[in-house]
C-alpha cells in the first residue's frame, strides 16, 4: 500500500496568515476556495494509505503558524496512519522551545520552507537548527512553499541551497519538496551528489507530463530509490497522487522510454519514514524501521 511523504492540515485557515488566508477568500468559487484541509478531511483522505506525514507550517514573515499542538491534534484523528513533523522557522526567536514542544508531543521531524520564511538554509540560525536535527536524528522536509508567493527571495527555494548543509551534516536526512520545481534538474543533481537527500512528487502531480519527465530522468540517473510519493494534501488527494505516478507512462512519447512499472510502484510504496530514518505511526506495525 502507498505512503504519502507530504500532507498538510489546518482547522483554522487564519493560521495560514493574511497572505494565504486572503488567497482563499479572494478565490471564491475557485480551486483554493474548495480546498478542505481540516483534520477530519485529512483522516478521510489517508484511509487508502499505509501511512503519511502531516506537516506543520511556521513563517514569521508570512504570519503562518500551524503549530505542533495542531499537528498533534491532526495526527490524533488517525494514529494508525499519521505521524507529524513540526513546522519550525529558524528565524523565530522561539525555535528551540518550539522544537522541544514538538518532541514532547511525539512529532518525528521538522518542516521548513526557506522561500516562505525568507531564510537561506546556510544562515547561522538555520545551520544551528540542522545541527540540532542531526544530533537528534530528526529528518528535515524543505516544503515547496514560497515559489508562487512573493515573500522571501525565490532563490532560497533552489535545491542547490542545500549543498552546504548536506555536506556539513552528512547524517541529516533532507527531503527537497516537489522535485525542487521549477529547478527539477538541479534537484536531481543534488540527489546524485548527496546520498542523504530525497525528494517527493507533490509539485508535479497536477501536471502528469512534467512528472513523467522528472521520474524518467530520476530513473535514468539512478536516484529513483530516493524519490517518495507526496500529495501535498489538500492540494491533491493522496490516492489520486499515487494513481498518477503509477500511470505516468501514459504521458511518454510514442517512441519514448517507459519507466519500469516496478520502479513506479516502488515510489508509491516506499516507506517514507524508513527512508528518512525515523519511526512511523505508533500503531502501524513495520512502518518506519529506521534505515
Amino acid at each position: 500500500m502507498p505512503f504519502d511523504a507530504l500532507t498538510y492540515a489546518w482547522n483554522h485557515p487564519q493560521r495560514l496568515g493574511p497572505a494565504l488566508s486572503g488567497r482563499f477568500a479572494a478565490d471564491a468559487g475557485g480551486p483554493w476556495a474548495r480546498l478542505d484541509g481540516s483534520f477530519d478531511q485529512l483522516a478521510e483522505a489517508v484511509r487508502p494509505m499505509t501511512a503519511a506525514i502531516v506537516c506543520g507550517l511556521r513563517s514569521e514573515v508570512m504570519q503562518i503558524h500551524v503549530d505542533a499542538r495542531e499537528v498533534a491534534d491532526a495526527v490524533a484523528r488517525d494514529g494508525i496512519r499519521l505521524a507529524g513533523f513540526a513546522g519550525i522557522d529558524p528565524m523565530a526567536p522561539s525555535w528551540r522551545e518550539d522544537l522541544q514542544v514538538a518532541l514532547a508531543l511525539g512529532l518525528r521531524g521538522v518542516c521548513v520552507a526557506p522561500a516562505a520564511q525568507a531564510v537561506h538554509p546556510t544562515h547561522p540560525h538555520a545551520m544551528e537548527l540542522w545541527e540540532e536535527c542531526q544530533r537528534r536524528s530528526l529528518p528535515v522536509i524543505a516544503a515547496p512553499l514560497g515559489t508562487k508567493l512573493n515573500t522571501g527571495p525565490l532563490d532560497f527555494a533552489r535545491p542547490s541551497v542545500w549543498d552546504e548543509p548536506a555536506r556539513a551534516f552528512p547524517k541529516l536526512r533532507i527531503l527537497i519538496g516537489g522535485f525542487g520545481w521549477p529547478w527539477v534538474d538541479e534537484c536531481l543533481a543534488m540527489l546524485s551528489r548527496h546520498p542523504n537527500l530525497f525528494t517527493e512528487t507533490s509539485s508535479l502531480v497536477p501536471t502528469a507530463w512534467r512528472l513523467y519527465g522528472s521520474l524518467r530522468d530520476a530513473w535514468a540517473l539512478g536516484v529513483m530509490d530516493r524519490v517518495l510519493l507526496g500529495s501535498a494534501f489538500p492540494f491533491a488527494m493522496p490516492a489520486e497522487a499515487a494513481e498518477t505516478v503509477l500511470r505516468v507512462n501514459a504521458c511518454a512519447p510514442v517512441q519514448g522510454p517507459r519507466i519500469p512499472s516496478g520502479a513506479l510502484r516502488e515510489v508509491v510504496e516506499r516507506d517514507c519514514f524508513a527512508a528518512l530514518g525515523t519511526s512511523g505511526p505508533h500503531l502501524s506495525d513495520g512502518v518506519g524501521a529506521a534505515a
